[in-house]
């Protein structure tokens, strides 16, 4: 549970990005330099078009632009980020001439959050960014708190499933394979009746830590519900993501949990594997699931504490039938 001294040192120690865009290669260079000197990173661009291009491949949390910045003006870069759900957050301010109270509600109108008049004070530039990256590193830590789950830090089942779909567009688009890994602790349940639900929570969050000690940048886990875990692996086939599994599955038995009272608590875990490049069928997000959850409970069935591969079920089973046959 996150308390008010947790949240005030997040927000302090978090670094914020700006994005200045600004024709004039003159004005750049001082906007810029000033900007870096306040504490900020900073990513620069002459016109709206190329600040677009990097918003789109890093994240940014503060747009400083001009108007009058290429083809496209800096209002119509507002707009369009605004109108986009991945960029909409990103606060922007427009640099407008004195005098131009037009431009200025245009500006608001396009979508902007703050302005600043030229010639740019440098004092009053610096109170501003600090008023934004105050917004931005509040609403920052609001979202992660919406997208985590609250006992363990996994992903919430709505962040994960967004997430998974994604990835699920991007791996069809680009021809790469994806990955989950479904994971489920062994007789849960009867660690909570055992030891206590104190015990069951800790068992759930020091199994969080275990899983994500073995994942690499880029892959997400999510709490999907009670002791019910998935992992999406982005770029992996099913090769990789069974020795991924596998990982896991081990990371999770090698925990060491006690009770209060100092009573050891054995964990053990099974786990299902499914891969979108594996099968012509699999073709959406809900039905990558499905297999893994296939490939899940036939792991329960196989005797628990392993990992087994989508399609692993149909095969024990039409090899039973044909020995029954034979």
């Amino acid at each position: 549970m996150t308390n008010s001294a947790d949240f005030q040192s997040d927000m302090s120690s978090e670094a914020v990005s700006v994005l200045i865009c600004e024709s004039s290669s003159v004005q750049l260079r001082i906007l810029s330099e000033a900007v870096r000197q306040a504490g900020y990173t900073v990513q620069t661009a002459q016109c709206a078009e190329e600040a677009l291009k990097i918003l789109q491949l890093m994240p940014v949390d503060i747009f400083l632009t001009g108007i009058e910045v290429g083809t496209m003006s800096g209002l119509e870069a507002c707009w369009s980020l605004k109108s986009n759900c991945e960029t909409e957050s990103v606060y922007t301010i427009v640099v407008t001439a004195s005098g131009e109270d037009r431009r200025l509600e245009e500006s608001l109108d396009a979508g902007a959050d703050d302005f600043i008049r030229k010639p740019v004070n440098m004092t009053e530039l610096r109170a501003r960014l600090r008023a934004a990256s105050r917004l931005v590193r509040m609403q920052n830590q609001f979202r992660r708190l919406a997208e985590t789950d609250a006992l363990t830090g996994a992903a919430n089942r709505r962040a994960f499933m967004q997430y998974l779909d994604i990835q699920t567009q991007n791996a069809g688009r680009d021809e790469i394979p994806l990955s989950v890994i479904m994971v489920d602790l062994d007789h849960f349940k009867l660690v909570n009746d055992t030891h206590g639900h104190g015990a069951g929570d800790r068992v759930l969050v020091e199994t969080v830590r275990a899983i994500q000690g073995c994942l690499r940048d880029g892959d997400m886990l999510g709490r999907l519900g009670g002791e019910e875990f998935c992992v999406i692996l982005p770029g992996a086939g099913l090769h990789s993501a069974a020795l991924a599994g596998e990982r896991i599955r081990a990371a999770v038995e090698a925990m060491t949990i006690a009770t209060e009272a100092g009573d050891p608590v054995p964990v053990t875990a099974s786990l299902g594997v499914a891969s979108l490049a594996n099968s012509d069928l699999i073709v959406s997000p809900d039905a990558l699931l499905q297999a893994a959850d296939a490939a899940l409970y036939h792991a329960k069935d196989s005797g628990r504490n392993r990992v087994s591969l989508e399609g692993e079920a149909e095969a024990a089973t039409s090899q039973a039938s044909l020995r029954a046959v034979s």
